[in-house]
């Protein structure tokens, strides 16, 4: 059974903003990518999205603050990542209610992982490993993490 996600993207490294959302599109969602907040909010006012993937440090906010702003249009799991994941960090993201908090660079790994352990939990489903008619993703192999409550 093929499970089509609607994903938010925010990352402004652009070259990782690039990777994730080739990795996310193989699995055949839909994503909409940008490296602003502002953006991000223009784009989930126009469409709905079933979960976000967020960077910590954004430029002018953080991630945390994108977080509730996109919760006060409609509340959806999200997924933390930060370079810098201090404990602070990871505190702060248990703290606003993030699904899980990933250290960046990013182990592609336990980015699958985490969303596996999402679609299960917010979506009851298993996570779709790709589209037929897409390119699939490199495996690479890592118990998926606990989610972070």
């Amino acid at each position: 059974m093929h499970q089509s996600f609607r994903v938010l993207l925010v990352e402004d490294d652009d070259s990782l903003r690039s990777c994730l959302c080739e990795f996310l599109s193989c699995q055949g969602w839909d994503v909409a990518a940008t490296a602003f907040a502002q953006d991000a909010l223009q784009f989930a006012r126009q469409q709905r999205f079933d979960f976000s993937l967020l960077d910590f440090h954004l430029p002018g906010t953080t991630g945390l603050q994108l977080f509730q702003q996109l919760a006060a249009l409609r509340p959806l799991p999200a997924i933390l990542m930060s370079g810098l994941a201090s404990a602070e960090e990871a505190a702060a993201a248990q703290h606003a209610g993030f699904f899980a908090f990933l250290r960046k660079p990013l182990d592609l790994g336990r980015l699958r992982g985490s969303l596996h352990l999402l679609i299960q939990t917010h979506f009851g489903g298993p996570l779709a490993l790709h589209h037929p008619a897409r390119r699939q993703p490199p495996q690479l192999p890592s118990p998926p993490p606990r989610p972070i409550r």
